[in-house]
């Protein structure tokens, strides 16, 4: 069986300077800016998921 995650569309008001270093970035790694966000996203997530883990062992 096949899932396909519904999308939501989000708008972000950003500074201009976050905006560019967002932007430099992404082009350094050769993707879009929404990838971009998305990979920032899926990290912090990560890491939010790893500290939950490390403070049930304790």
């Amino acid at each position: 069986m096949l899932v396909i995650a519904k999308m939501v569309k989000v708008s972000l008001d950003l500074e201009e300077s976050l905006h560019k270093a967002i932007r430099k970035r992404a082009i350094d790694k050769g993707i879009t800016m929404k990838a971009y966000i998305i990979e920032l996203i899926k990290k912090g997530k990560s890491v939010e998921e790893s500290e939950a883990l490390e403070e049930t062992e304790e």
